[in-house]
């Protein structure tokens, strides 16, 4: 076996043709994007800015040590120019958020970097006007500028790239004018405007991970949100599918159990009423027997999408409670109306005119209903009984020769 290293592949064409990650999205997703963000990012910006501009202003302590010539416009500068005006845009973000956050972000940003600009320019002027020995270093006043804007405030890329430009371009015109000129620390002119284009470079390179990585942590996000919502939704359709009958598609025993009990414990607290109607299909067996299961299945299905129409949810529910019997809940129905209702039932079933020869009752499948009603408040009944005289009522519908509805006898139905 051989222990050789393996070659390292130089693959020139993908590092010609590679590119850095964009830092824009869709415009759909770009506007989510600076919506969730702009609260959080505005109020950075008035926070970081009022420091900001503390610092500022205290630079006139070096300029008094730096450029004391020109002392008198550095103060005039600073605090009669510049401030008021900085002052004007914190007032706004303190106190007019819900406006600002209407403006396009572009503006925004765009005028944040410009009080990074108008701050360089400043310093600029100062130097273009002193004559100073010492002013040629005092270039170096540009770093915390640089640091400010790029790393600080965090203005987006493309913003800060155009701040660092302008930037790097004041610490160039100041060289320029003061080059040639015999200084004695002329010698740093140069460095420092290099220190300060590197300061740019590096901050840049710092600012743009930043907002790729602000990027990529929003993409996770709405990805973690849209797997969070989408799995509540199947456990949402797992917990409806659960309450289901697989085969006819109405409710499950499951599903009737609360709902009883939900109607129940609301006659009881109300003074109201309950109905129950118990439901087979007539000679159903024989229907198997005859015709298959299959059919038996289909059978079913058509019964039940019938009772699930006459009976819609508002009106109370539909559930399958085992073999070819159904039963339904009628919450606050009195006798009259549940029986009319049971008759409806049979009547909607026959009219399916579902063909049925092995049946003694009719030549299509027909339907027998028991019927049981009562006050839970008044009688002091359970389910379990309600249920039994709701049984007893569907035997004598049978015996008294199916398609047909019968209320119980029993005490329970008033």
């Amino acid at each position: 076996m051989s222990t050789q290293p393996l070659p390292l592949v130089f693959d020139l064409r993908a590092l010609l043709t590679w590119r850095p990650p964009t830092l824009r999205f869709d415009p759909i997703y770009e506007a989510h994007f600076q919506h969730v963000g702009g609260p959080a990012r505005l109020a950075h910006f008035a926070n970081s800015g009022a420091l900001a501009l503390f610092v500022y202003n205290l630079f006139l302590l070096a300029d008094r040590v730096m450029i004391p010539d020109v002392l008198e416009m550095a103060f005039q500068l600073r605090l009669c120019v510049f401030t008021p005006f900085a002052l004007l845009l914190l007032l706004l973000g303190w106190r007019f958020k819900p406006f600002l956050l209407l403006l396009p972000v572009s503006l925004v940003e765009g005028t944040l970097a410009l009080t990074g600009m108008a701050a360089a320019l400043s310093l600029g002027w100062l130097l273009s006007q002193s004559t100073s020995d010492f002013a040629g270093m005092y270039t170096a006043g540009l770093v915390p500028i640089i640091i400010y804007g790029n790393l600080v405030q965090r203005f987006r890329f493309r913003f800060a790239l155009a701040f660092s430009l302008s930037v790097v371009g004041v610490a160039l015109i100041c060289v320029w004018l003061r080059f040639g000129h015999g200084h004695p620390y002329e010698v740093f002119d140069i460095p420092l405007a290099l220190l300060v284009s590197l300061i740019a470079a590096y901050t840049l390179i710092v600012n743009y991970r930043f907002e790729l990585e602000e990027r990529r942590r929003f993409q996770w996000s709405v990805r973690a949100q849209t797997l969070h919502k989408k799995l509540a939704d199947s456990q949402s359709q797992l917990e409806a599918l659960s309450r289901l009958d697989p085969l006819t598609g109405v409710p499950n025993r499951r599903h009737f159990d609360e709902y009883i009990r939900q109607s129940w414990d609301a006659a009881s607290s109300q003074a109201g009423s309950v109905a129950l109607l118990l439901i087979d299909v007539d000679h159903f067996k024989a229907f198997n027997d005859r015709y298959g299961h299959p059919a038996g299945d289909q059978c079913l299905k058509h019964v039940a999408q019938v009772l699930q129409q006459q009976v819609p949810a508002a009106a109370g529910c539909v559930a399958r409670w085992g073999g070819e019997e159904f039963i339904v809940v009628l919450p606050d129905a009195d006798v009259a109306r549940a029986m009319k209702v049971a008759q409806g039932l049979c009547e909607a079933v026959s009219g399916l005119g579902l063909r049925h020869e092995a049946s003694t009752t009719a030549p299509s499948v027909t339907i027998s209903v028991g019927v049981a009603v009562t006050r839970p408040a008044a009688t002091h009944d359970s389910v379990d009984s309600l249920v039994a005289a709701a049984d007893a009522a569907l035997y004598r519908a049978k015996e008294g020769g199916r398609n047909r509805a019968t209320a119980a006898l029993s005490p329970v139905s008033g």
